[in-house]
């Protein structure tokens, strides 16, 4: 077996503080350093860095059951999202998967499409004109309404800040160095929205199943299995918030991606537009999604420069190789999406924003079936991909019918790419009214 490179980093925090910092800029450091697999430490862990499209496969198809999703995602998420779909294992995850997949099928996404129209429209019409706008507050705000209304089923009103909030501080919670409830610090603030999350939700549960709602809450707390067995109120919790956490935080990251990279290359803006003109009425159905064909290239040519996660984690369960290195059991390892996105020997000048990549005619995502992973892969690959598209599609349509996008000239989008990818300065962008829009 060949020896894995790499080294420990500080005493005590290893690379933790580098990772924090920039993860991408660590990990492409490392990979001149030490190559495609190499090894270093977060506080007392070590982890296996794995990076090609090969590893990518290897890891997330894991044909030979030598990873654990649960145990990686663990370390940073036990208190903050228990037993959320990505935190189980084997078949206790195949269970719940095939369980929650029903409020993801064709026909709920259909209405899903319905319900969205309209409030992205209204939302959309009522930004502020002409002027500089942090487009990322905007945005999760947008987001976090429309997961009330198609999760949930109602709009948060009096509640909106406080849960909005909640999700913010998990999420955050999710990075800190200290994992103590000390007074002040992230991690107390994390598990305190984490209690108010699961407060809102437990109080609404009986509720939802003795209802008639199409909500996804709804129909998660009413699903049952072949027996007639349901899941229980802390599945359902547990289920519904990881979801709604991941519907409007990664969304939110994708959509702030793509404005971006719209006001840069206002030419795709056009392309779009046009797209849209030819679509008939004020709003753009299920059956119209499979021609809206500019928006979902510029969708994942936005993913592949900007994943939302820009590593994904396991733990190995047991001794394995990869290549002629050996893995250990209990080591962490770690592939990264970010880099494989931006590999000159799968893409063409990977740096430049070109979502002709992903037209019938090139398809460069097609060169490897693990190159392009924003989404994950195997069997832990992401429950929620058709929906995100949906929805990004829906804001794009109405976005770029009302508006033009503008950056100041020379602006580059300062961008932190942990725990969930986000411009650090908000994104400020103008909006310019569409004339006759």
């Amino acid at each position: 077996m060949k020896s894995i490179p790499g080294e420990r980093g500080w005493p005590v925090f290893g690379h933790s503080l580098n990772f924090l910092k920039d993860c991408n800029t660590l990990i492409n450091s490392m990979h001149e350093r030490f190559g495609p697999v190499y090894y270093n430490y977060y506080l007392h862990t070590k982890v296996v860095v794995l990076l090609s499209p090969d590893a990518n496969e290897f890891v997330l198809l894991d044909r030979d059951k030598n990873f654990s999703s649960r145990k990686a995602w663990n370390i940073s998420l036990a208190e903050l999202f228990p037993n959320g779909l990505m935190l189980r294992d084997g078949d206790e995850h195949r269970y719940h998967r095939r369980l929650l997949g029903a409020p993801f099928k064709a026909k709920a996404l259909e209405e899903y499409v319905s319900l969205m129209n309209s409030d992205i429209a209204s939302t959309i019409k009522g930004w502020q004109k002409n002027e500089s706008v942090e487009l990322y507050p905007l945005m999760k705000q947008l987001t976090l309404d429309l997961a009330a209304k198609v999760f949930l089923g109602e709009n948060l009103v009096k509640e909106a800040d406080a849960v909005n909030q909640a999700f913010v501080d998990v999420v955050d919670a999710s990075m800190a160095l200290v994992r103590h409830p000390v007074l002040g610090l992230k991690y107390r603030k994390g598990l305190k929205g984490r209690a108010l999350l699961e407060d809102y939700f437990r109080q609404r549960i009986e509720g939802k199943r003795t209802s008639q709602e199409t909500d996804m809450f709804a129909e998660i707390s009413r699903v049952e299995d072949e027996l007639g067995e349901r899941f229980s109120k802390q599945d359902v919790i547990d289920h519904i918030i990881f979801l709604m956490m991941a519907a409007h935080d990664t969304t939110t990251s994708s959509l702030s991606s793509i404005a971006f990279a719209l006001a840069k290359h206002p030419e795709w803006q056009d392309v779009i537009a046009k797209e849209s003109a030819l679509i008939e009425g004020d709003s753009l159905e299920y059956s119209q999604m499979p021609g809206f064909t500019a928006a979902e290239w510029v969708f994942k040519e936005a993913l592949r420069m900007y994943p939302p996660l820009p590593i994904i984690p396991r733990t190995a369960i047991q001794d394995c190789e990869f290549q002629g290195y050996q893995i250990k059991r209990n080591d962490m390892v770690h592939v990264s999406p970010s880099f494989t996105h931006r590999l000159d020997t799968i893409w063409t000048n990977p740096e430049q924003f070109d979502p002709m990549r992903f037209s019938p005619e090139r398809a460069e995502d097609r060169n490897h079936k693990h190159a392009f992973i924003p989404f994950g892969g195997g069997a832990h690959k992401c429950l929620g991909i058709k929906f995100a598209e949906l929805q990004v599609k829906l804001v794009m349509f109405h976005l770029l019918r009302h508006y033009r996008l503008e950056t100041p000239k020379g602006y580059e989008m300062p961008y932190a790419p942990a725990p969930i990818g986000k411009p650090k300065d908000l994104l400020p962008i103008t909006l310019r009214p569409v004339t006759n829009s």
